[in-house]
């Protein structure tokens, strides 16, 4: 652990949330409300291709509402490496709240960019699903997520990691861009080789080579005077 920088529980610098439970009779109701599952955390952000509705009383809503900065993390996964997978709430939707197939973080005493980036590691090493239960399906929970330790470097510092992090992965997607390009262009490439070479274009011209017709006639010809093979029947 380098100088200045301290173990910690989750718990000890977030607020820890498992989301509301669906059920029938929250389908319909005075105040339905858009709410997130896992479907919509992704590996790249948040997804709003389909947002669901389910009636939230007040209480409820209170208690279940999503503010700006909160970061939403998959509790369960038949994969190990998609537990824990965390993304950050902007506000995309208002008055939006969320489901129990995720758990909330709301950051108290950390960096919260410094906090959703450790969850992130530490869902694509497969770290939160090594801490889940459950056989088939790996469930993470409130209290495992709560008790899952964390290293807290001073604030500054965290800040610093943030910059360092942004930069790395500003610098993967420009290589990951060019490598598509890269690859584009390879397959046109290869297409336009191909359709020359049908076309005549691939290599020069021979004025002595026997045209084709010739060559088809003569091999037409040859076909026409050659003997039949006789039919031998068992």
């Amino acid at each position: 652990m380098p100088p200045g920088w301290a173990w910690a529980t989750i718990e000890e610098v977030a607020r820890v949330q498992l989301g509301r439970q669906r059920s029938p009779q929250q389908h319909t109701g005075e105040h339905m409300r858009p709410y997130l599952r896992a479907a919509n955390v992704t590996w790249q952000g948040i997804s709003l291709d389909e947002v669901k509705e389910m009636n939230f009383d007040h209480p409820d809503f209170a208690k279940y509402r999503l503010e700006s900065g909160d970061i939403l993390l998959n509790e369960a996964s038949g994969s190990p490496h998609e537990v824990g997978k965390p993304a950050i709430w902007n506000n995309e939707i208002d008055d939006c709240c969320f489901q129990n197939t995720l758990l909330r973080l709301r950051p108290q005493r950390v960096n919260g960019t410094y906090l959703h980036w450790y969850c992130y590691a530490q869902a694509l090493t497969g770290r939160f699903g090594e801490a889940g239960r459950g056989v088939n399906i790996r469930h993470l929970g409130k209290r495992g997520l709560s008790q899952f330790p964390i290293p807290v470097p001073p604030t500054s510092e965290q800040e610093r990691i943030v910059a360092a992090i942004k930069e790395h992965f500003f610098r993967l997607d420009a290589a990951n861009n060019a490598l598509a390009a890269a690859q584009a262009r390879i397959e046109a490439t290869r297409r336009a080789a191909l359709a020359a070479a049908f076309a005549g274009r691939l290599v020069p011209q021979d004025p002595n080579d026997e045209p084709a017709t010739t060559l088809l006639e003569r091999i037409a010809v040859s076909r026409r005077t050659a003997p039949r093979r006789q039919e031998v029947r068992a």
